[in-house]
């Protein structure tokens, strides 16, 4: 229960599904866990009812939540140099937060094509820009960006989703050549249909839960815990000759 021992962390979107497993985790493997949300207890149905930072302060590193609109930059900034101010450095950000909006090119409205990039996309620029500064000065820093095996290939109806799942596999890769000679590692994951609310309104019956299943290689679909070990993998120092790599923990479905 070592794995990140005294290490401090930043995670967004950490108050439930995928990203509330993962600074659980990070907190249980000794890390100092920041979530970044709007809100300590999610808003989503079925999701766990607790308060991520009390919920967090049970854990062997502790750690706290922070109120911050992921899509301002100034809130971002604020939220950083609060972290910074408590702890004195930053060892570890997960860009988790996201959203899913259903739609065809033809049909999503400018409001709804901004509200997702600004979430999805743009987010992950302001926490890396006021981030990556402070690990360039100590040599050191560990950076996990969420996407999607569906940044990978489309899905049906959902192209300002994938756009921006794509566009975060690529960041992560630019931002891997840009700072590979720092002492960054710079990384992306690319989960497949894993079992949060989010994903509820695709699998709400049993025929469908089924087709998604059928598409696996595996007989049951995955859970945010899975995902959370991966992240947990390349935050700690056994990945640290792993760089500019996009894992995909999928069942295996992309090689279905």
């Amino acid at each position: 229960m070592d794995r990140l021992k005294d290490k401090i962390a930043i995670v967004t979107g950490g108050s439930s599904g995928i990203g509330r497993a993962i600074a659980l985790l990070f907190a249980e493997e000794g890390a100092a866990v920041n979530v970044f949300a709007r809100h300590p207890i999610s808003g989503l149905p079925d999701e766990e009812p607790g308060d991520i930072g009390e919920e967090l302060a049970k854990r062997v590193g502790g750690g706290r939540f922070l109120s911050v609109d992921l899509t301002k930059r100034e809130s971002v900034e604020k939220g950083v140099q609060d972290v910074l101010d408590e702890y004195g450095r930053i060892d570890i950000l997960v860009n988790n937060a996201g959203v899913f909006i259903r739609n065809k090119i033809e049909d999503v409205s400018d409001e709804e094509w901004d509200r997702v990039f600004d979430l999805n996309i743009k987010s992950y620029l302001y926490t890396c820009r006021a981030v990556i500064p402070h690990m360039v000065k100590r040599g050191y820093g560990k950076i996990v960006n969420m996407s999607s095996i569906h940044g990978i290939f489309g899905t049906g109806t959902a192209a300002t989703y994938c756009a921006t799942k794509g566009a975060i596999v690529n960041l992560t890769k630019q931002l891997a050549v840009d700072y590979a000679k720092t002492g960054l590692l710079i990384n992306s994951i690319s989960p497949g249909t894993i079992r949060t609310a989010m994903c509820k309104p695709f699998l709400d019956t049993p025929a469908n839960y089924e087709e998604y299943c059928r598409r696996t290689m595996l007989p049951h679909l995955g859970v945010p815990a899975d995902v959370a070990y991966g992240a947990l993998y390349l935050a700690s120092d056994e990945s640290n000759y792993v760089h500019a790599h996009n894992l995909v923990i999928d069942g295996g479905w992309t090689s279905w």
